[in-house]
């Protein structure tokens, strides 16, 4: 029935029920490569952050036609590395959604490690990247590594180190990283741009 008849019924106090089938929400889901994905979770979250649905969708379809006032978000792939998030959802008579939604390839999901990762970005005191900085770590002889035009680093470690960054103009940037396991390591040293010593007056 048509929005202008629906208030027209309500205005006359008369009853407008339609009698008609309704689903507020279709998705409709593949992969990267195109095809329905073979399982993959979805959750439906309310306005106060309450989820409000939860469910493992095997397949490219999932049907959601009824939930609560208000926005809602849907988030899709929650168990994968890079889910998506929709948000400003309602429920809106004769007007079903239907979503369509592509999976990212997680690049990184797959890789395995026997040994730390340290992510590590030098700054300088107001924040700005360090770029170039060449990084030692002990006790690891020879070990040397830059940082990148961002002024950051990724690599993998084990153990204990001392690293120490160094740059032409900056005072060395000194920390510690300890590696227990396989656990990401995230670190941000600040370089401390060298003083300039002027003339006695």
């Amino acid at each position: 029935m048509p929005l202008y008849a629906v208030t027209f019924c309500l205005l006359l106090g008369a009853s407008c029920a339609t009698g008609e089938d309704f689903c507020a929400l279709t998705l409709n889901l593949v992969d990267s490569r195109g095809l329905p994905p073979y399982s993959t979770w979805v959750e439906l979250v309310d306005e106060s952050g309450t989820a409000e649905r939860l469910e493992q969708v095997h397949g490219a379809t999932l049907k959601i036609c009824d939930f609560g006032f208000g926005p809602h978000t849907l988030r899709v792939g929650t168990n994968e590395c890079l889910p998506i998030s929709i948000s400003n959802l309602r429920v809106v008579l004769g007007r079903p959604l239907h979503l369509n939604v592509m999976l990212n390839n997680c690049g990184y999901q797959d890789t395995f490690r026997s040994a730390c990762l340290l992510y590590l970005r030098a700054v300088d005191s107001l924040g700005v990247p360090v770029p170039d900085a060449e990084i030692l770590f002990h006790p690891s002889p020879g070990t040397l590594a830059r940082t990148d035009s961002f002024g950051r680093f990724q690599g993998l470690y084990r153990g204990s180190r001392d690293i120490i960054l160094k740059k032409a103009g900056f005072e060395d940037g000194v920390t510690a990283a300890q590696c227990k396991a396989t656990e990401e390591i995230d670190i941000k040293v600040v370089m401390e741009r060298t003083k300039t010593v002027g003339k006695d007056k």
